[in-house]
This record gives C-alpha cells, structure tokens and sequence, in this order.
C-alpha cells in the first residue's frame, strides 16, 4: 500500500473514534518521523482531524517511532504507549502532555466495549 493510501485509509477508519472535544481549540500537528517509513503528520484540534504525508514546517511535537505499524498500534491502542516508550521505540519531542493526549484521542475498541450506563 503506498503512503497516500495509507494516509487517507487512517482518516478514514479514525473518523467514527475520533473524540471531538479532547484536545484544545488550536490546532496540534502531531509530526510522525519513521526509521523505516516515510514521515506523515496529523493537524487535530477539537473538532477535527486529518492526517497527511511528509514533514511539517512547524509541529507542535515531533515523535519518532520505527514504523506506521507502531504508530497505528499507539494511535489504536493495540499497543502500550508505556511498552513502547520504555523499549525506546516510541520518543516525543516538544509538548510531552499533547504526546500522551495523542493515545487517547481516537476511542478504543476496548473503550467502547467496556463502557455501560449505569442508572
């Protein structure tokens, strides 16, 4: 699968997660820099997210990851944001607050299934 698709399917598949309202009103680029892949990044706000290919001119932080796959399993919750960052395959540079944020900011399968109502 090439970049562009790769992109465009994460805006897709993301879409119905996404949790409006977490993040504050000015936009956050999130900039993806990959040993192995090339870079993409994400401008989010609290209404809404794009993820787009190659490199920001201004991110708000920058996180350095070995692949895609690690960072969908950050961003999907299929992987431990605590694992990678202590096996040194997950590092942030700039708003270390925002760097966590990012992990939560699209709901987890986990998530929906474990929420009830409760009267």
């Amino acid at each position: 699968m090439d970049t562009d698709t790769e992109t465009s399917r994460w805006n897709t598949v993301l879409a119905p997660l996404f949790r409006k309202g977490f993040l504050p009103p000015q936009q956050t680029i999130f900039q993806f820099v990959f040993s192995n892949d090339a870079a993409c990044y994400l401008i989010a706000d609290d209404k809404s997210f794009e993820f787009f290919e190659g490199r920001h001119s201004q991110p708000t932080l920058t996180l350095s990851l070995p692949d895609r796959a690690t960072a969908w399993g950050l961003i999907t919750g299929t992987e431990s944001g605590m694992d990678a960052f202590m096996s040194g395959r997950y590092r942030a540079d700039g708003n270390i607050v925002l760097s966590q944020l990012l992990l939560f900011l699209f709901e987890q399968r986990a998530d929906i299934q474990s929420q009830q109502i409760i009267d």
